[in-house]
């Protein structure tokens, strides 16, 4: 059980460690080379696990990487985006907005119920997100938020995402969870690819790694260990434990935020905790 417990313990320092890297990865930096670097060299440290799963592909399989790639290929170049342009204290922590949409989504498709804890939680969701960029009142602050472009792509990407997890849902039950993330990390890589080639902007892409090297493969490594640690986490503790902890991670991200990129997280802190909790009703 300690090893799970460990597991998940990497999982959260990677993930709040990720968004600070993708943010200086995509710095000054066009965000679809940033994030094809992100995935293609991710892509390339899945390959030792290989070693530990049977390669098994069909046309379900198939299907269901195709279409999640494909969603993904989208929210994350917004998520790069994202935290490229925008502050990484402000944005970051509306990443998981996608447990909202998902929690939308099952409602509707799924004929979940909304129990008093998971409404409690939405809006304590709501009420934290008002202290990441705080004005004279909540109204204003909502909409200094939903004003903001680099605030706008990243929760587009979070409902993208909810998208892509309900995708996944029904993917794993036919295949191994390492294999369809590497799988997953491919179809991505191919999709970012694609477009770059049609664009002309390969060289931009080769220019980028070169200029910014082990930025790059640093953030490519985390991001594919950070969920191989996420799935080692789930063979032992339950997802309505592991998944809301693994949230915390955006306290590093905005206490990293403060420290390496001096931006101001005083109450940006208050909202992180308030929305915690908020996340954590969530799962009750």
């Amino acid at each position: 059980m300690l090893i799970h417990y460990l597991a998940l313990c990497a999982r959260i320092f990677l993930l709040g460690f990720e968004r600070i890297l993708v943010k200086k990865l995509g710095e000054k930096s066009d965000s679809i080379s940033g994030t094809f670097l992100f995935f293609g060299l991710g892509t390339i440290f899945l390959l030792p696990t290989l070693f530990y799963v049977d390669i098994i592909i069909n046309s379900s399989i198939l299907f269901y990487v195709i279409m999640s790639s494909f969603v993904y290929s989208i929210a994350f170049w917004l998520y790069v985006k994202s935290l490229s342009e925008g502050e990484a204290s402000l944005v970051s922590p509306l990443y998981n907005f996608n447990v909202f949409f998902l929690l939308i989504l099952t409602v509707i498709f799924l004929g979940e119920k909304l129990s008093i804890f998971k409404l409690l939680g939405l809006i304590l969701l709501f009420y934290g997100v008002s202290f990441l960029n705080r004005k004279s009142n909540i109204i204003e602050s909502f909409k200094a938020i939903l004003l903001n472009k680099s605030c706008q792509y990243m929760i587009v990407a979070s409902i993208l995402i909810a998208i892509g997890r309900t995708i996944d849902g029904n993917a794993i039950k036919i295949t191994p969870p390492i294999l369809y993330a590497f799988y997953l990390n491919v179809g991505i890589s191919i999709f970012l690819f694609v477009y770059i080639a049609a664009k002309r902007n390969i060289s931009k892409t080769i220019s980028l790694f070169k200029e910014k090297k082990k930025i790059a493969t640093l953030s490519g490594g985390v991001n594919a260990y950070s969920y191989l640690f996420l799935l080692i986490a789930f063979t032992g503790i339950e997802v309505s434990i592991a998944e809301p902890a693994s949230m915390t991670a955006m306290i590093i991200t905005v206490l990293l935020a403060g420290r390496i990129l001096n931006e101001n997280i005083k109450e940006r802190l208050i909202g992180v905790a308030i929305m915690l909790i908020g996340l954590w009703l969530l799962f009750i």
